[in-house]
């Protein structure tokens, strides 16, 4: 029986603890209306395909034997500057900041 209401007991503590870290996030987030979102979009539409085809040839770039560390190094830096360009964008827009770029 102890070891029945102990058990319970942790449970309790747990699922509580839980409950108030994620509140916690929680609050940090606010809405973004659809029209932000899809200005968002149409501003960026560009710049995330030009995202895309470099990652691509990132990718691309690892898969060989033989790795251009120059080349690696030239997209790595291309794709820094575009995500940053998405962010200006986000931040003109007043949206908060990704955590995917």
């Amino acid at each position: 029986m102890k070891k029945i209401m102990l058990a319970f007991v942790v449970a309790v503590i747990l699922a509580l603890s839980g409950a108030a870290y994620a509140d916690e996030g929680l609050a940090s987030v606010r809405t973004v209306s659809a029209e932000t979102l899809s200005k968002f979009r149409q501003h960026t539409a560009s710049l995330r395909e030009e995202l895309e085809a470099k990652e691509l040839e990132l990718r691309n770039e690892y898969a060989y034997e033989g790795i251009d560390t120059r080349r690696v190094a030239d997209l790595e830096a291309e794709i820094a500057i575009i995500k940053a360009k998405v962010r200006s964008v986000a931040a003109s827009l007043k949206l908060e900041p990704c955590c995917c770029l």
